[in-house]
């Protein structure tokens, strides 16, 4: 019997691979061809069933069906999410936790400068914005892969290694940036690189190795990246280009979890759900602000940050 088997997640030469590794290994197959949003199958029904075959590409991370996989526009997106808040809870639970989790951040940080530093009359005006831009950068990072953890299932190599790049050029190039203007390019490029490199991976091997290597090559390149542009930029209106700068970043970072969603999550209903709680998010994303607001403040400084 041949069928057409669509499957819009084959983007690469790795993608074809595993799944002419899933077909050979299944009893029952005549012929197959892997092509570009396309399986094209000839099989025995009396040895495997198409509910086998779906089966088998979708515990590799891949969707599956006999019918063609509809992508809705930014516009319909966006109507089905403000209407259907059964369907998006995941996403609507991230929300909350990312504006209260950055609420109790700034607060905190409020409280910590009229207990500490409010003698200090310089202390806003050389910390304050690169505070802020902290817990911007901390929060986003965290809803990010809070909202990719909280599904539980496999995704295609190229999902995969876009999640563990994205993840971490965007960290390297925020966290880069902020120590880069209040410690210098050494400091910045070197913890940013640490953070980086650590999100990248560990949010990239859910397709294995090449994930893996894709999170760390990232961080690397973003934290260096990102200590060198505001250094280059000290003597220059750094303080215009940051706004500009934190939210285009935001905003891929943003694209990556609507990219999740409709490559990964939307038509699987059997997915399963388990977020973690608001308070365990929360302690990461505080442990994370702390110490890097600690090394912003006794971290070593070089020369030319401490002249500018």
């Amino acid at each position: 019997m041949k069928k057409t088997i669509y499957c819009p997640d084959i983007t690469c030469e790795s993608c074809v691979k595993v799944l002419t590794r899933v077909f050979n290994g299944l009893d029952g197959i005549k012929t197959f061809s892997v092509k570009k949003d396309t399986i094209l199958v000839d099989y025995n029904d009396k040895k495997i069933g198409i509910e086998q075959l779906l089966e088998a590409i979708r515990q590799k991370g891949y969707r599956a069906s006999l019918t063609a996989f509809s992508r809705k526009t930014f516009t319909e997106r966006t109507r089905d999410f403000l209407n259907n808040k059964k369907k998006y809870e995941v996403e609507y639970t991230m929300l909350r936790y990312t504006f209260l989790s950055f609420f109790l951040l700034v607060l905190l940080e409020i409280i910590g400068y009229y207990t500490f530093f409010k003698q200090n009359y310089s202390f806003l005006s050389q910390y304050g914005w690169w505070i802020f831009y902290t817990d911007v950068t901390i929060v986003a990072i965290a809803a990010a892969i809070w909202h990719f953890k909280s599904y539980r299932t496999e995704v295609s190599h190229m999902v995969g290694m876009m999640i563990g790049m994205t993840l971490g050029m965007a960290s390297g190039l925020l966290i880069g940036a902020i120590l880069g203007a209040t410690n210098g390019l050494f400091v910045g490029a070197t913890v940013g690189m640490i953070f980086a490199s650590l999100t990248g991976a560990y949010t990239g091997k859910c397709c294995g190795v090449m994930g893996v290597l894709e999170g760390l090559m990232a961080g690397i390149m973003g934290a260096m990246m990102g200590a060198m542009i505001v250094v280059m930029l000290m003597a220059e209106h750094l303080l215009w280009f940051m706004p500009v700068y934190v939210l285009i970043l935001l905003i891929v970072i943003i694209g990556l979890s609507y990219m999740l969603f409709e490559e990964v999550i939307e038509d699987q209903e059997s997915i399963e759900k388990e977020p973690i709680d608001f308070w365990t998010f929360f302690s990461y994303c505080f442990l994370a602000t702390f110490l890097l607001i600690l090394i912003m403040l006794y971290g070593w400084k070089s020369a030319i940050v401490m002249v500018m």
